[in-house]
């Protein structure tokens, strides 16, 4: 497999599948292996399940479910004696997604980190990559990540773009620039947001409203929550399919946190104890929305990179967006 970095890229997932078999006998048969002598699953795969191609073998498939019922990965056939099982079925159009950087960073760094997410997902999604609109500079002598020197590495992959932030934080007093994030304890209290507003306005000029799905990392992912917030003030649905959130993305500002949870289907994939807002995140998250599902790595506060769990969550996480989108699938010939 492809690498950038030594990070290695897994390959991208295939086409869309409708079962259309096995209607008389309650779904088609799923077996664990490709050979026909593998060991059958005790439940079938339900006739009208749509499915997310893994590989393809002579006349043998592997899938992810996407809707429907049965074992949710396996090995079917795509006909029996000459009867389909399976018919091929595609996207109407391409799934928009946002993407949104954290703190400090830029779009430059945000198509580097989701590089991995990217190549899965295949050519199905249209990417729209955004850089806040607040202004960020370095506090020297500072360890706090959001306040720290960026490292060669981190300039290198920005190229020529300015790092910059959605919101800022006050910045730290004599005697405590060295303190907090890598260099300290993290604390939760008294964090206080500034210049949020010119960021909402941001938002709201933006193609924001435009996209099916956010993919946002750390600050990227609380100011769409607090963007969220502001519209739903305002009485206006929240547009997106599904958010996913890598590191961060919790309300630490009280004047900004949610009286309410909000509508919008989230993914919340966190470094753990590796992760410095990992298990903050793990305890927040669920108070902020109304449907979310958790995922762990060991890779930090970053997008996972180690493999197999990368692989695994990348998968997850393409399903979930396809998932999203089942009103948009249709006949493959039609596809635009």
């Amino acid at each position: 497999a492809p690498s950038i970095l030594g990070f290695t890229i897994p390959a991208a997932m295939g086409k869309l599948w409708e079962v259309i078999g096995g209607a008389d006998k309650g779904g088609i048969l799923v077996r664990r292996g490709c050979e026909l002598s593998s060991p059958a699953e005790d439940e079938r795969l339900s006739t009208g399940a749509f499915l997310l191609e893994q590989e393809i073998l002579g006349e043998r498939l592997r899938y992810l479910r996407l809707s429907g019922t049965g074992p949710p990965t396996g090995w079917v056939s795509l006909r029996v004696k000459e009867k389909p099982m399976l018919q091929a079925r595609a996207l109407s159009r391409k799934l928009r997604v946002l993407a949104l950087h954290g703190a400090p960073s830029n779009s430059n760094v945000m198509k580097f980190q989701s590089a991995a997410l990217r190549k899965v997902a295949g050519e199905d999604f249209e990417w729209i990559f955004l850089d806040g609109p607040c202004e960020w500079q370095p506090v020297p002598g500072a360890t706090q990540m959001n306040f720290a020197e960026r490292t060669a590495m981190e300039k290198a992959i920005a190229k020529e773009k300015p790092f910059v932030q959605w919101y800022s934080h006050p910045l730290p007093k004599d005697g405590e620039a060295a303190g907090g994030g890598a260099g300290g304890p993290m604390t939760f209290d008294g964090v206080i947001y500034e210049k949020v507003q010119a960021s909402v306005d941001f938002l709201e000029k933006s193609l924001a409203a435009d996209a099916d799905v956010v993919v946002a990392f750390s600050q990227g992912g609380t100011m769409l929550a607090i963007y969220m917030d502001e519209m739903r003030k305002a009485l206006r649905p929240v547009q997106w399919r599904l958010g996913v959130f890598f590191c961060g993305a919790m309300i630490d500002d009280e004047d900004f946190q949610l009286l309410d949870k909000l509508p919008l289907p989230a993914l919340y994939i966190h470094g753990g104890d590796t992760d410095p807002w990992g298990r903050h995140g793990e305890k927040m998250l669920p108070k902020m929305y109304t449907e979310l599902e958790m995922l762990e790595h060991s890779d930090g506060h970053s997008f996972p990179s180690a493999q197999p769990r990368a692989g695994e969550i990348y998968q997850r996480v393409i399903c979930r967006m396809y998932a999203s989108a089942m009103d948009l699938i249709g006949d493959a010939s039609s596809k635009k």
